[in-house]
């Protein structure tokens, strides 16, 4: 009898302990899925497709860049907490939570039994104010928070489209390059010709589909023919993409070409010679069609008017291919660029 109770009881001992374990799992995922849609933080994961280039060895831009090619965050927007980050917290009120943490892929730190805190894109400032709140969350009358970030992570910008080694490059952590170090960094624009441009979307890292987002545009090939780079400076998370854009005005050969951007297999430039008729419809062709994520309802042709103001058209093209109407399909001009939007998913 002795032996069925001593059995029972270390059997109903487990199952407690197993209990409080999952009961702990399930409130550190809760508090930190809080966390996430509190900060309404936009996070990616940034392992592209892109292999991430080595450093080329060339000298850190002046401004802040220490000789371990780590910013020392007086430059560029300071020094910000990132994924593989190394942050030490100390909380005057409580030493037993004094400590360096580890910043996990998704920018947060395990502090003990005060669970997850989610500190991605901050500031040391702003961590104590995350930190201290959290813990004023927690029962904390009072809390006094001190955030140093002790070792700091690397920042990437991608520069991708007609350069030698298209991919992911490191910058200093908080820091900023310029375009010219970048292009360099990658072996330069494949072309040298007249007609070269960079296109930047800023944060377009941070964006499942960057194509849509507003960018800026570069030449990168003066009127003169020379070669020519902006004063522009890159941050993390900025994508530059380098593409040939040949004259759009009228051509005297009657070729017309047609700029494609946003959610297609291929962006760039599409050519129609003066005997092949250019509409929307034979664009859509020509691209071999549009992708699963495409909007075909919402399709917008830019084009500028004789003053150079710019008209925006939007397009059904899946009306005009289901139906097949020819009356509904779209002229188009040479000059004309066409963006394609993200279509919306409703997972419910």
């Amino acid at each position: 009898m002795r032996k069925l109770l001593l059995i029972a009881g270390i059997i109903g001992l487990v199952c407690l302990l197993f209990s409080g374990c999952v009961s702990r799992r399930e409130r550190l995922f809760t508090q930190l899925m809080q966390d996430l849609e509190n900060d309404d933080i936009v996070t990616t994961d940034l392992s592209a497709d892109s292999p991430e280039l080595p450093d080329s060895g060339l000298p850190p831009e002046p401004g802040g860049m220490a000789d371990n090619g780590v910013n020392d965050g007086t430059v560029g927007g300071g020094l910000t907490i990132q994924p593989d980050c190394l942050v030490r917290i100390r909380v005057k009120e409580d030493p037993t939570l004094d400590g360096s943490y580890p910043v996990n892929s998704i920018g947060a730190i395990e502090m003990g039994r005060i669970g997850p805190i989610f500190l991605i894109n901050r500031t040391e400032l702003e961590s104590e104010k995350k930190v201290r709140d959290v813990l004023l969350g927690r029962d904390f009358k009072k809390a006094t928070v001190s955030v140093e970030i002790v070792r700091a992570s690397y920042d990437k910008v991608r520069i991708s489209g007609g350069v030698h080694k298209p991919g992911l490059i490191r910058i200093g952590a908080g820091d900023t390059i310029s375009l010219n170090n970048a292009l360099i960094r990658v072996g330069g624009p494949t072309r040298r010709s007249r007609g070269v441009k960079i296109r930047i979307v800023r944060d377009g890292l941070l964006f499942a589909i960057p194509d849509t987002k507003a960018s800026e545009h570069y030449d990168l090939v003066s009127k003169n023919g020379s070669p020519q780079v902006p004063d522009v400076a890159l941050r993390n998370n900025d994508i530059a993409y380098v593409y040939y854009s040949p004259g759009l005005s009228k051509d005297s050969d009657g070729v017309k070409r047609i700029v494609v951007l946003g959610e297609v297999r291929r962006p760039g430039v599409y050519t129609f010679p003066a005997s092949q008729p250019c509409t929307i419809m034979h664009l859509i062709f020509k691209m071999g069609g549009l992708p699963l994520y495409a909007n075909k309802k919402a399709i917008k042709i830019l084009r500028k008017d004789k003053e150079g103001v710019e008209q925006e058209i939007e397009v059904n093209t899946r009306e005009i291919l289901e139906k097949g109407d020819p009356d509904k399909d779209v002229p188009l001009k040479s000059g004309d660029r066409a963006k394609v939007p993200a279509r919306r998913l409703h997972l419910f």
